[in-house]
């Protein structure tokens, strides 16, 4: 009987199970470890939090296999991205077939056209509230690359239902732990009543931008009122104004920028 080396009875063990096995046990593996370190930030689905959506079948930081890696390896400091911990070769592996395998799900999600989508934002007066760049009010949250930020399927409940979907990691300094976007009813001693969305707030001051567009600052001592709207949104529901291809058109849209082609 001809005999082997144990590195090589390895190798003809290893390649006696199919690859779609291999690739099978992989993607659960990468699942589990981004569930428990990732999905924080970059959603249980990697549909986008405070971390960018994932997705895409591009990512701006991890072009290929090589580069996602070293990100998921080391982190992005600058970006807010910390290192998480040290990963062996096997889970870095996992990860990226992981990570990769989310960029199937925005094909599927977009079924709309995004030229259509475009004049659906336009005509139905989304720019009075959100900027694309340059152009609109700062009321909500800027959109020029909002692709890059949310999936189609949380774009879809924001604009349905936008309560339910809460901009969260979405503006260009860090928010200090706050939500982000939150409405607020502030009354003055003197009795002027502001409601706007919260801009900033610390121990003893808070900025508050209302649907004009003006920002107003208040010392919480010359308050007396300051009520939080936890859990509610200023942005319209548009469930009766936009739906069935209409809504895919402008999820389509909106996807299209920063994010997919």
């Amino acid at each position: 009987m001809q005999r082997f080396s144990g590195g090589l009875l390895v190798v003809l063990l290893i390649g006696t199970f199919p690859a779609s096995a291999q690739s099978t046990t992989e993607l659960e593996k990468g699942k589990q470890l981004f569930l428990g370190m990732c999905s924080r930030c970059h959603g249980v689905e990697g549909g986008g939090g405070e971390g960018p959506n994932l997705n895409r079948p591009v990512l701006s930081h991890a072009p290929d296999d090589q580069a996602l890696a070293a990100v998921i390896r080391d982190g992005i400091p600058d970006r807010g991205m910390p290192k998480v911990r040290r990963f062996t070769d096997a889970e870095l592996h996992a990860m990226v077939i992981y990570i990769r395998s989310l960029s199937q799900n925005t094909a599927a999600a977009i079924t709309g056209d995004r030229e259509k989508g475009k004049a659906i934002y336009q005509r139905s007066g989304c720019s009075s509230c959100h900027i694309i760049n340059g152009e609109g009010g700062s009321l909500g949250p800027e959109l020029t690359s909002i692709g890059a930020h949310r999936a189609p399927d949380y774009l879809r409940v924001a604009i349905v239902d936008p309560a339910a979907a809460l901009p969260r990691g979405v503006m260009a300094f860090p928010g200090h732990g706050f939500n982000e976007f939150l409405p607020v009813r502030v009354v003055a001693r003197d009795g002027r009543e502001v409601r706007g969305v919260r801009v900033n707030e610390d121990s003893f001051t808070i900025q508050v931008r209302d649907a004009g567009n003006q920002l107003h600052s208040f010392r919480k001592s010359d308050l007396q009122t300051l009520e939080k709207q936890i859990g509610q949104s200023l942005m319209p529901e548009y469930k009766s104004k936009i739906a069935g291809s209409d809504l895919n058109d402008l999820v389509a849209y909106l996807s299209s920028l920063g994010g997919a082609k």
